[in-house]
Parts: structure tokens; sequence; C-alpha cells
């Protein structure tokens, strides 16, 4: 049975979201890995419309990889995937996007950060 993981990031992120998603479509993070994230817009339906797309999301994935770029630290929205994540006990794994310098939301400082390479993601995931 595939290993779902679930991808945080802000949306200035997207194109290294998609880099990512080469990497789990061409196995470079291991077989039988898959990812998934949101797949809708819906800024236009309300913060609850959002929650509610996101949480079950979250809740069928293994793991929650979240991408660590300059403005990470500002976006609730990576914040709130991250305390659904939490909740719910799902492993946590952060990783830097190369050439920047931002942290995790406020209450996932303690977390440690990783390169956003496969071969780190690989062992971890």
């Amino acid at each position: 049975m595939p290993k779902s993981v679930f991808l945080s990031y802000v949306y200035q992120d997207k194109s290294s979201r998609d880099y990512v998603a080469r990497w789990f479509a061409s196995e470079h993070l291991g077989p039988e890995r898959v990812m998934i994230t949101e797949s809708e817009d819906l800024r236009q339906q309300g913060e609850r419309a959002i929650e509610n797309h996101l949480k079950p999301l979250i809740r069928g994935a293994a793991a929650v990889l979240c991408i660590i770029g300059q403005n990470t630290h500002n976006s609730s929205w990576v914040e709130y995937e991250l305390d659904v994540a939490t909740s719910l006990n799902k492993l946590i794994v952060l990783a830097r996007l190369p050439g920047t310098s931002g942290a995790a939301p406020p209450r996932y400082h303690h977390l440690s950060i990783v390169p956003l390479d496969p071969s780190t993601l690989r062992k971890l995931i």
C-alpha cells in the first residue's frame, strides 16, 4: 500500500512544490510514496471551506512534509496544516528550500529543519 505524504507550503514556493512532486513521481523519495496536497482554490468560499478541504487530506496522510521558505513562518495556513498534523499525531518533516533563511511557523520552531533534497527526505518519510 502506498505511503501518502501531505505537502505543506506557501503559495510563493509553488515551483518548489512542483519540483518535489516530480521527486515523488520518479520514486526519488522511495517506492510506494505518493504526494497529496490541496487540490482546489477555495478562498472564495471562506476559511471553513478551506479547513474542511485540508483536514481530511492530512488525516489520510502518513506524514506531513513542510517546505520551509523565506516566508513560511508568516503563513497561518501552513501553521493550521501543522496544527492538524500534530493533533492527529502525524510525522512532521520540515525541509528548507535552498537559498532561504526563513523559519517554521512560531509553534514549530522546536522542530529541526532538514535540507530539501531527495536523499535526506527519503530517509525521513
